[in-house]
């Protein structure tokens, strides 16, 4: 799981009533109201820009305004969140978008809880969906204006919880997918992730990346004990080399082949990531060179190999050194990351491995 509950540990639930929903006659309330003892660790007021607003199996990134009510003896209490200004798109005012079509005899519900970056997070559903029965299936009560939380020692908090997390990763799996990519300097995003979330994918990336190498490392082992290859080199076996190549081995011929393993945690078709200085390697080496491409599928994992990437590294290097060379009296460039679609037609990956 790439996002997991916070260290509260508290999960809110209730029934949207009219007047949260905006379509109340008598009332033209412009809050819904959520609970004293969930979202603790949220100041007394705060506007966010990134709530994670779930519904229907999608992931909306979008603002919130969240505060607490100041008593007269300077407490605060009775926590909840407002619609915001003419014209913005907040949780509250996505919410009563999706609802305004509805029936009247329709019931809503609103999970709210934070994630361990401190995101909130508003997962809100009808009666008439599966997530109404999934959640019941769990011991969950929703009757009419039910409203009540779970903590930890609650023994139906497991269960939710265990169905919430999921939720939350196959709603934000694009969400989860960027980051892989963030956390190897290739993309800029339109969003702005928490710190949290990119230090977190940086450490998953570091340790997927070694895993894919291992297992490289373990299929060479089986060609070399087959006679297939004469001998191989694991480059950063021991420690990172620096080296803008993972591996080389040696065919019975005596030729040399250099390559790279990109691992991604998703399926084949996630973008690989090459600094300049790899597709520099490339593009001048007078030795062949692969692309071993580790991926996971339906919980297994595979390798499919590239071997007619050089083509494609050499016009590459060539539009890049060009790009330097305009430039040169402006800046220099010092690195460049480039992501590359497998799929794409310069590439031609062979038949899909098996490494388990």
């Amino acid at each position: 799981m790439f996002f997991e509950l916070n260290d509260e540990k508290r999960i809110g639930y209730k029934q949207l009533t009219d007047a949260d929903l905006g379509r109340s006659l008598l009332s033209h309330q412009t809050h819904i109201g959520l609970f004293d003892d969930v979202l603790t660790y949220l100041p007394n007021y705060i506007d966010l820009d990134d709530a994670m607003v779930i519904y229907d199996n999608k992931v909306e990134i979008m603002s919130v305004s969240f505060g607490r009510i100041e008593t007269p003896k300077h407490a605060f209490r009775s926590p909840n969140i407002k619609t915001g200004g003419r014209g913005t798109i907040s949780v509250v005012s996505y919410i009563r978008d999706k609802v305004s079509n509805s029936s009247a005899s329709t019931r809503w519900f609103l999970f709210w809880f934070g994630l361990k970056s401190g995101q909130p997070v508003f997962f809100f559903f009808n009666d008439a969906s599966t997530t109404y029965s999934d959640i019941i299936s769990l011991g969950i009560a929703l009757q009419d204006r039910v409203k009540s939380r779970l903590v930890e020692n609650d023994p139906l908090f497991e269960g939710i919880l265990h169905y919430l997390e999921n939720v939350v990763n196959k709603s934000g799996f694009e969400e989860v997918k960027e980051l892989e990519l963030i956390a190897q300097g290739a993309v800029s995003s339109e969003r702005k992730y928490r710190k949290y979330d990119v230090d977190r994918a940086n450490s998953l990336f570091r340790e997927i990346g070694k895993e894919g190498e291992e297992l490289v490392d373990r299929f060479f082992a089986k060609q070399l004990k087959k006679n297939y290859i004469q001998n191989y080199c694991w480059m950063n076996k021991d420690f990172e080399s620096g080296k803008p190549y993972d591996f080389y081995f040696e065919m019975n011929n005596g030729e040399i082949i250099y390559l790279d393993v990109k691992t991604t945690r998703y399926d084949f078709e996630q973008k690989m990531v090459f600094s300049n200085q790899e597709i520099q390697f490339v593009s001048k080496t007078n030795n062949k060179y692969h692309i071993y491409r580790v991926y996971s599928s339906e919980g297994n994992i595979f390798l499919k190999i590239c071997d007619n990437a050089k083509s494609l590294f050499c016009i590459i290097h060539d539009k890049t050194s060009a790009y330097e060379r305009d430039i040169h009296s402006l800046a220099t460039v010092e690195s460049i990351k480039m992501a590359i679609q497998p799929l794409q037609c310069n590439l031609a990956f062979g038949r899909e491995i098996s490494l388990i």
